[in-house]
């Protein structure tokens, strides 16, 4: 076993970083940082950005200059990102399940045909998919512990669509988008925007944005590292980067990376936020970033937003300034 895996007091840890790792990590306020975050959390978690080769042994040693300060800043921009990505990804799901809900009944006249119904389904969907979903859509209402939930089921001979909608996972509800009849996602497309080079509705985009905005909200609840989230092209499940119009309106380099990263993110919200929204987003996301930029090495700057899939700061300007057009809630119900 490994030195490194026997238990270490605190100032043990420090000890290592500094011996070992060549990591400055001295004082009491070095010391807060190890207690507070924990060794694991901080130095394991954020020691790659720092990182500038490794020895024969495959030990790593790190950008000269570098302390346990620069990587507790790197921890807390990640945890920053990870609230303000949640707090925007949370008001998308919410608004596109509520608008989805709307719009399935509106196309089932008007809700008299239920959403348990397979009649109430796209019929160029097989019986057997229009089941599936209707089955866990069942078995996560049965579950839910929520107290409108069991005040329907005690109460009501039925559960309506929008609160199905509201409380079944997010995975579910983009396979009950899936399987609907057309009217429901080509109007979420057009509402949003969300279409293909013949400006036809694109809802392979906008099925590819849920999910993965619920990629990075499961990432998010479970506390994950977020900046340097990446999902590789797999051409077998079809996932990775979708380059839509906006992406195409970028450098190069943006169409040649097919891995989906927080980037991606970033260009999706485009879509689903009004311009201001938008715009105050992109603002507050570069104020983090030129903070982080201030108090960490320019390499390791460099490294997280690379891992980020952002080519260069500019690009977020550019993302910025590409005309769109504004959200038109409406006219939703016409």
């Amino acid at each position: 076993m490994s030195n490194d895996k026997f238990f270490l007091t605190y100032n043990q840890q420090m000890r290592k970083l500094r011996n070992d790792k060549h990591i400055i990590c001295e004082g009491s306020s070095h010391k807060k940082i190890l207690v507070r975050a924990g060794y694991f959390n901080i130095v394991n978690g954020y020691k790659n950005p720092f990182v500038s080769g490794q020895d024969s042994q495959g030990n790593h040693f790190y950008i000269a200059g570098t302390s346990i300060d620069q990587l507790h800043y790197v921890k807390k921009f990640d945890d920053q990102l990870r609230s303000f990505l949640l707090r925007y990804i949370t008001q998308v799901e919410e608004e596109a399940r509520t608008l989805t809900a709307y719009k399935f009944d509106e196309c089932n006249d008007n809700g008299s045909i239920s959403w348990y119904d397979t009649n109430a389904y796209s019929p160029n969907r097989s019986l057997q998919e229009k089941m599936d979903v209707i089955s866990r859509a069942y078995n996560e209402l049965s579950q839910s512990r929520l107290d409108y939930v069991k005040f329907y089921m005690d109460n009501h001979a039925q559960i309506p669509t929008w609160i199905m909608i509201k409380v079944v996972n997010f995975s579910t509800f983009i396979d009950i988008i899936n399987v609907s009849k057309t009217d429901v996602s080509h109007s979420l497309c057009n509402l949003y925007g969300l279409e293909d080079k013949n400006l036809q509705p694109n809802v392979k985009l906008l099925i590819g944005c849920l999910h993965w905005m619920r990629k990075i909200r499961n990432s998010c609840a479970h506390n994950e590292r977020i900046y340097c989230l990446t999902r590789k092209k797999n051409t077998h499940e079809r996932s990775g980067r979708i380059l839509e119009k906006y992406f195409q309106s970028l450098s190069r380099g943006y169409t040649r990376d097919l891995n989906q990263k927080i980037f991606d993110l970033i260009v999706y919200f485009k879509y689903f936020l009004p311009r201001s929204e938008y715009k105050q987003f992109i603002l507050t996301l570069k104020n983090m970033l030129s903070d982080l930029q201030s108090k960490i090495h320019p390499h390791a700057f460099e490294n997280i937003r690379g891992q980020m899939g952002i080519k260069n700061l500019s690009d977020l300007d550019t993302l910025l300034a590409i005309p769109k057009d504004e959200i038109v809630y409406n006219k939703f119900d016409k």
